[in-house]
């Protein structure tokens, strides 16, 4: 079974990452936070290791709390003390300092010692600067709520010559219009030709055999993902990218290169085939061969998915100045899980503030797709008081291959599945073996997985 061995390194990849077992336990939510979710709220490395130098009483004077908010003064380099808040149902934070960074080292300092030490925060009356600022975030959030509210729901199919520019402004008038019609069919041109280019360099790369693959330098792979991003299709040149670091995966590269280039193959196919695709179908291969659909067109077609939604995995990466976070919920009542994917350039924030293990209340617009996981918040805000603790209902070794198995079958560019984990240890997967073994190995790379838990050990 070739393509579920596929999946399967693709889930030990992810549990690395994300995945936690049931039986670990986890957290209760709620507005006393913990150093773990603090920090998972301070994107940046500078702001983080700034803020742990202000995360100590000495620092600090006037601190409160009450069940929404948090505030203290910090003594700066001035005569006055920076005014420093937290909004506790997002999180969001304000200071009077002129760092234009949120949270700034401050926030990040007041944060941090909410965590570390709650006792601190002893007054319950909010001052002025505080209510001021609530009462303007309570205002931007209901107008927020206003114009998010979806307008009808999904059309039954939309047909590949209605798929807008990303820069194309909506057209009132015939003139602009025909203008928007021109760009929309030149945009479909270059991505005709960029998918005819890419299918003569895979059918090369394939006559020529993997040897030949994992000997070409690093303009053999960059020429054809550069082209595919000027023919507006970034999805496939990100999959192109990926393929010469196969090449020096381990022991088994050929199979793997040869997998993930049948799967480059079938999506470009697909996306040559779109109009014979079903609508699902349609949807899922535009978003992976690069198309965005923007968050206003999401809102009017998708209905909101109402729940109480709980963080219960939470990975970052960094690439330079670009921070990629997927954050997975899981629908307390739904059931449903969801992969909000958001990114920050710079030391900027993520569009969304979510802490591991809290529980928002609010509302979600999935993507449509085969499986539609992915989704973006609408509204989110911190239930308070705090939900009892439940956990996501956990799977067995077995009952998580089966369920990934099928979701391979309808969705076969799938890369990351969310699962809850019962009765399982962390183990070992060295490169050179494909099962699980107990003692670590001696290679200093290794892959970490899962195994069942054997019968009545604590």
């Amino acid at each position: 079974m070739p393509e579920l061995r596929r999946g399967i390194f693709g889930l030990n990849h992810y549990f690395a990452g994300v995945y936690r077992s049931a039986s670990a336990g986890i957290t209760p939510a709620s507005l006393t936070w913990t150093e773990e979710q603090a920090r998972a709220l301070i994107t940046d490395s500078g702001t983080l290791k700034r803020g742990l130098e202000l995360a100590g009483p000495a620092k600090w004077s006037n601190l409160g709390q009450t069940a929404t908010a948090a505030w203290g003064e910090c003594k700066g380099s001035g005569s006055k003390p920076y005014q420093t808040s937290i909004d506790l149902t997002e999180p969001a934070f304000k200071c009077s300092c002129p760092s234009r960074v949120f949270p700034c080292k401050h926030g990040a300092g007041l944060l941090l010692l909410l965590a570390r030490q709650p006792q601190l925060f002893g007054s319950t009356v909010p001052p002025s600067w505080l209510e001021e600022w609530l009462e303007k975030r309570q205002q931007t959030q209901e107008k927020k709520t206003t114009k998010a509210t979806p307008k009808a729901p999904a059309p039954q199919e939309v047909p590949l010559d209605s798929l807008a520019a990303p820069d194309a402004e909506v057209a009132t008038d015939e003139t602009a219009g025909a203008k928007a019609s021109q760009a929309l069919q030149k945009r479909l041109a270059r991505m005709a030709q960029g998918a005819a280019e890419l299918e003569e360099w895979l059918l090369d790369l394939v006559r020529a055999g993997t040897a030949v693959a994992k000997s070409q330098p690093h303009s053999y792979w960059e020429a054809p993902a550069a082209r595919l991003v000027d023919n507006q299709l970034p999805g496939l040149a990100s999959i192109v990218r990926e393929l010469p670091g196969l090449c020096h995966s381990g022991p088994d590269w050929p199979e793997r290169l040869l997998a993930r280039l049948g799967e480059l193959y079938l999506l470009l196919r697909a996306f040559q085939r779109l109009d014979h695709q079903t609508p699902d179908a349609r949807e899922e291969i535009l978003q992976q061969v690069g198309v965005n659909t923007k968050k206003e067109d999401l809102l009017a077609r998708q209905p909101v998915v109402v729940d109480e939604w709980q963080v219960v995995g939470l990975h970052i990466e960094e690439e330079e100045r670009l921070t990629v976070r997927r954050a997975w919920l899981w629908g307390r009542h739904t059931g449903r899980y969801a992969l909000v994917l958001e990114y920050a350039f710079g030391g900027h924030r993520f569009a969304t503030s979510l802490a591991p293990n809290v529980v928002y209340n609010g509302e979600l617009v999935f993507y449509p797709g085969l499986l539609a996981l992915r989704a973006i918040p609408v509204v989110l805000t911190v239930q308070n008081p705090a939900p009892p603790d439940v956990d996501p209902p956990g799977q067995s070794l077995t009952q998580l291959l089966d369920e990934y198995a099928t979701a391979l079958a309808r969705h076969p560019w799938l890369r990351q599945w969310p699962a809850t984990l019962q009765e399982v240890l962390p183990t070992y997967l060295p490169p050179t073996t494909r099962g699980c073994c107990t003692t670590p190995p001696t290679q200093q790379h290794f892959r970490c997985g899962w195994m069942q838990k054997p019968a009545g050990n604590c």
